[in-house]
């Protein structure tokens, strides 16, 4: 799960329809593939909060026992694999919080800057982003924030109430160049966990089963999850079929136990819920640019949940910011480094930001990509970018760097896509006002 399948091996699985070798076999595939698109983020909290709490003091990079943070010192590179599709403008503060056994309180400290963007992301176990906390709804001079968990009251008019017992904070702190790093930092570092229950883990983090069968994981790992994460009344039917074949998610099932052809169908529906999900994390039509204004609220779109969770985890709801991807060019090829490309923005048309914005490359594998610059991301605040004589800002997309490097954003020497992050998008951006120009093949 932590290094994900290409997209080229997931997409050859969803070309031929599966064969089954009886009809159980094929009802339980059936059964089980809408669990796999509903539980797939689940599965990607879980893994993530294994992965990033299983230290014993936090560490500079995301790391840290459960009901701490853990702030990093420098921006994300390539050789950061934590989380997919990460931010290269921003220090990134992470930590996870048990609500099992009481509210835990955040401290957002006094705010230096009164430009300077900063948003701490509430997400639940199913990714929703619930919460957030910034600029815009905290006092300038700080406050303490109680986090209360499902069966417990607030003690703090301050409170924000989370829909599960276990919440990923996810901090970001903006950097405006190498020299106002120390300053981000020393903000980034005024963010704490002051009070809380206790540091026990999830039933459901501490048994994370990672065998290397990854179908068979899945479906351990989900079934187990359920007791600290039951299904709400409104997503019970997802586990009705499953009941005709004996398996009860109340009973804690294990997959060792159960017959061949099970475990056979439980496999079917794994591939075929893993490819769905690829396919839709990339624009049905080839458009140039992609994006929803639902992502973080997901309601019953269990689709959209887990596409993102897939290929944008940890994603800000849209009044917060809007990820608009692209996988392919003006004529609907897919981006590959063996071209070069140039993505126009005309005067008075750059993309419409209150706070601020990027455009991002990533390779195939959803991480950035390791270049001879050291630059991953182009976006207002990058130092010493050239402008055309006629007012536009004209970004230059290669694998081979170019005489004149000013604009230059280095892509690898396969496919890659583009994450354009507008944060607090203007208005005009949410009502549809303005296009996002498409990226152009050059070369």
């Amino acid at each position: 799960m932590n290094h994900p399948a290409s997209p080229e091996a997931l997409a050859s699985r969803a070309i031929s329809a599966p064969v089954y070798a009886s009809p159980q076999e094929a009802f339980v595939a059936a059964a089980a593939l809408p669990l796999v698109i509903y539980g797939y983020p689940l599965i990607e909290t879980l893994r993530t909060c294994q992965l990033q709490t299983s230290v014993d003091a936090p560490t500079g990079y995301g790391r840290a026992p459960m009901n701490m943070l853990s702030a990093s010192t420098r921006q994300w590179t390539h050789e950061d694999r934590d989380i997919v599709t990460p931010a290269n403008d921003l220090l990134y503060f992470c930590g996870w919080l048990n609500l099992a056994d009481g509210p835990v309180t955040l401290r957002v400290p006094a705010l230096p800057d009164a430009d300077r963007f900063y948003v701490v992301e509430l997400l639940d176990a199913h990714t929703n982003n619930f919460a957030n906390l910034g600029a815009r709804n905290v006092p300038a001079e700080g406050a303490d924030v109680e986090i209360v968990g499902p069966g417990w009251q607030a003690s703090s008019a301050n409170a924000v109430a989370s829909p599960t017992s276990l919440v990923w904070v996810l901090g970001r702190v903006l950097v405006t160049g190498a020299e106002d790093l120390p300053r981000a930092y020393a903000f980034e570092q005024g963010f704490q966990v002051v009070q809380s229950a206790g540091p026990a883990r999830p039933l459901s983090v501490t048994q994370w089963q990672d065998t290397g069968d990854a179908a068979m994981d899945f479906f351990q790992n989900l079934f187990r999850a359920q007791r600290d994460f039951p299904p709400t009344a409104e997503e019970q039917g997802v586990f009705t079929l499953l009941r005709k074949v004996g398996i009860r998610i109340e009973d804690e099932p294990e997959i060792a136990s159960m017959r061949a052809s099970v475990v056979a169908g439980l496999r079917s529906a794994y591939a075929q819920g893993m490819a769905l999900i690829e396919a839709h994390t990339r624009s049905q039509g080839q458009k140039a640019w992609g994006y929803s204004l639902k992502l973080g609220i997901y309601g019953d779109d269990w689709l959209l949940r887990a596409c993102t969770a897939m290929k944008g985890l940890g994603a800000l709801r849209a009044d917060e910011a809007v990820y608009a991807m692209s996988d392919f060019d003006a004529n609907g090829e897919r981006l590959h480094g063996s071209h070069s490309y140039a993505l126009r923005f005309d005067a008075g048309r750059l993309p419409p930001a209150e706070a601020f914005w990027s455009v991002s490359l990533y390779g195939e594998d959803r991480y950035f990509t390791a270049n001879e610059a050291g630059r991953y991301a182009v976006g207002d605040r990058t130092p010493g970018l050239r402008w055309e004589a006629d007012g536009a800002l004209v970004i230059d997309i290669s694998h081979k760097r170019p005489a004149d490097d000013a604009n230059w954003l280095p892509a690898p020497a396969g496919s890659f896509y583009l994450i354009l992050r507008l944060y607090h998008p203007t208005t005009g951006f949410m009502t549809g006002q303005y296009a996002i120009p498409a990226v152009q093949r050059v070369a």
